[in-house]
């Protein structure tokens, strides 16, 4: 067996570059984001994990009425019985322009955090950036003046993330010019 320093954990915290960012709302005073585990990164630990510790796991996809469910199962050492833990989509995951895409990686991502990875992330909530923070311009119909809404016309790259007592408490945004935004859990 693994010397117990070498396993990984599936709890171990993700790195910023293991994130995506979202934009939920944008209104001409401040943008609502939140943070999302990228999936390659949830199935690199679950890999990681399965490789170290001679364990396996699966993935499965099913419907339930309307609802798409993921399972992650995971066995032990002791027997081929993998033991799944299933949830359902999220429905305010919406990062990769696809909605059937977003909907199975939304149950993969939940359903993996019922084993514990990237539950920080998930559990976090939005965070509320200003205009001061970040430049927010007007969104016009084609053709016209009238304003339909706003956009976020900056691009965030996520470059580091803290964590204290297993919950994500800082996240640090840069801006194409190297400015730094800082995000603190109050």
């Amino acid at each position: 067996m693994a010397e117990e320093s070498k396993i990984p954990r599936l709890d171990r915290p993700l790195r910023a570059d293991e994130v995506v960012l979202q934009v939920l709302e944008t209104t001409k005073d401040w943008v609502r984001v939140r943070l999302w585990p990228k999936v390659d990164a949830v199935r690199s630990i679950l890999e990681e994990y399965d490789s170290v510790c001679s364990l396996s796991y699966a993935v499965r996809h099913y419907a339930c009425g309307r609802a798409l469910y993921c399972g992650v199962g995971i066995s032990d050492n002791t027997s081929d019985e993998l033991v799944y833990r299933d949830a359902c989509a999220i429905s305010t995951y919406h990062v990769t322009g696809d909605p059937a895409q977003d909907e199975c990686d939304s149950s993969f991502l939940a359903a993996a955090s019922l084993w514990g990875v990237a539950l920080p992330v998930l559990r976090m909530p939005f965070m509320r950036l200003s205009a001061e923070q970040v430049h927010i311009i007007p969104d016009a119909l084609p053709g016209s003046d009238r304003i339909k809404g706003y956009v976020m016309d900056d691009v965030l790259t996520c470059t580091e993330l803290g964590y204290e007592n297993g919950d994500l408490t800082l996240v640090q945004f840069t801006k194409p010019n190297g400015k730094k935004l800082l995000w603190q859990k109050s």
